[in-house]
């Protein structure tokens, strides 16, 4: 069997034992939003903005150490091992969620919760919202630590239940009750015994070993420290809107339920980031030719299930009718979502110059942005003020990481197809806005937008065809 066949087979192989959770969170997903289409959208608003700040609380906390642990887990300082950073890393973000939970709660608890749109006498939420941000931490850490030491069955368990712990179980008490303790506890509740099961499970350290800490933290802190304000301030692209949304908790429901639908647009990546960060890292040096190809078929893949999605969105809102208001701004949410997925095959040029405040200056100038508009729009335009903010601080940030990423290292293997692919991705979301009261038009003007594409990733589409046919007979041999 020829060298570059074997490559390919086994890069196929990893990415697809990688992706089995994200096709299984999927549905996880899926009843997330069955749940939130039933439920009457104020009932779940406060819940939904608890869980998003719970997001950037966690990434507060870990201050970029899990970054630095995908980084470095491979290369760590003399004397030390990979767990020895786990177990470092873990100490140093459980004391900083501590400390910031204690202050937080004892001297800012009613800003907080007006500012994390957390409703009428939210203050008492406030520690629970610490609380339930450290275990999530304990809980991402777990994550990332089955996946560098590849043990794909218990990465697959592990992550299955984080989905279901952020996404749908706190939902569940909604058919019994409309007290917003009831949600919260559930959410503390699940996320406390998935942390406890799979530490034990996956034997996590406690201590680093002989090594010091500092050893340690001297090599792992300065590159997490620039890139910990990124992670923070990522999750802010959905809580701030929920903030300014918080004087209308329909309206709030409903952004949240566009907001998680919008992440169908995910489906396709598939256990794609998971794999490829460690990947990218491993072979920038000799599989750049590679890096270019996998980023034209993820845009492809990307770009194609977006125009679908926005062809056939009438029929998700037949399914769901009292979310039909949602159709009016839809296709923007899905773009955004669009935006944050490219960038998987664009910014790895900071992280390997070592260069991640660039990541974490784009992350802020596209969060500006997007509180600006906000401020702007929302008073007057509403829900669909807020998802114009949304779509413009992701663009925003999409364009500075990407410029910058590939100032470093280069994985764009065409610059003018690339951007006009940019270009008719907007178009669709346009088309989509426009017309979402038109099925007919807009199927007609997104299906020859579609056309143009596949035209201008024609190699791309060619490649995919003979490979689905390769991985069919293989099926079909296997039978």
């Amino acid at each position: 069997m020829p060298e570059p066949h074997k490559k390919q087979e086994s890069f196929l192989s990893s990415l697809m034992k990688y992706s089995v959770a994200t096709y299984l969170g999927f549905l996880i997903s899926g009843a997330a939003l069955v749940v939130k289409g039933i439920l009457p959208p104020d009932r779940y608003a406060v819940p939904a903005s608890f869980m998003a700040y719970t997001t950037s609380l966690m990434n507060l906390g870990m201050l970029g150490l899990d970054q630095g642990l995908l980084r470095f887990f491979r290369e760590p300082p003399e004397g030390a091992t990979g767990r020895a950073m786990f177990a470092a890393s873990t100490r140093l973000s459980l004391l900083v969620m501590a400390v910031a939970g204690l202050f937080g709660s004892a001297f800012f608890a009613e800003p907080l919760a007006t500012a994390f749109g957390l409703g009428q006498g939210g203050a008492v939420l406030v520690p629970f919202l610490f609380l339930n941000a450290a275990l999530y931490m304990l809980v991402r850490y777990l994550n990332v630590l089955l996946r560098l030491e590849n043990n794909v069955r218990a990465y697959t368990a592990e992550t299955l239940w984080m989905q279901a712990c952020l996404n749908l179980l706190f939902l569940l008490p909604g058919f019994f009750t409309s007290k917003t303790w009831v949600f919260i506890a559930a959410a503390v509740t699940s996320f406390g015994c998935v942390a406890i099961a799979f530490w034990f499970k996956a034997k996590a350290p406690i201590r680093a070993g002989k090594v010091p800490y500092k050893t340690i933290y001297r090599q792992m802190v300065p590159y997490s420290i620039a890139l910990a304000p990124a992670a923070v301030l990522t999750p802010l692209f959905q809580s701030v809107c929920l903030s300014f949304l918080a004087s209308n908790t329909v309206s709030q429901g409903l952004f949240s339920f566009a907001y998680q639908l919008s992440l169908l647009v995910t489906t396709v990546q598939a256990g794609f980031s998971t794999y490829w960060g460690p990947y990218v890292f491993a072979h920038y040096r000799d599989e750049q030719a590679r890096i270019g190809r996998i980023h034209d078929l993820l845009n492809f893949l990307i770009f194609g299930f977006f125009c679908l999605l926005v062809m056939f969105e009438d029929i998700i809102f037949l399914i769901f009718p009292s979310k039909a208001a949602c159709m009016r701004f839809f296709p923007l949410m899905m773009l955004a979502a669009v935006f944050l997925i490219l960038m998987e095959g664009t910014v790895y040029g900071n992280a390997i110059a070592r260069r991640p405040h660039h990541d974490t200056i784009g992350v802020a100038v596209g969060v500006g942005a997007e509180l600006l508009l906000c401020i702007w729009l929302v008073p007057q335009f509403s829900v669909t003020g807020a998802a114009i903010a949304l779509v413009v601080g992701n663009a925003v940030m999409f364009l500075y990481r990407t410029v910058t990423g590939q100032y470093y290292y280069r994985t764009i293997p065409s610059y003018p197809r690339t951007i006009s692919g940019f270009l008719l991705a907007l178009a669709t979301a346009a088309v989509g806005v426009v017309f979402y009261q038109q099925f007919v038009v807009k199927f007609v003007l997104v299906g020859a937008i579609l056309f143009i594409y596949c035209t201008l990733y024609r190699p791309q589409l060619q490649k995919l065809w003979h490979l689905g046919m390769t991985l069919l007979r293989r099926l079909l041999v296997r039978q």
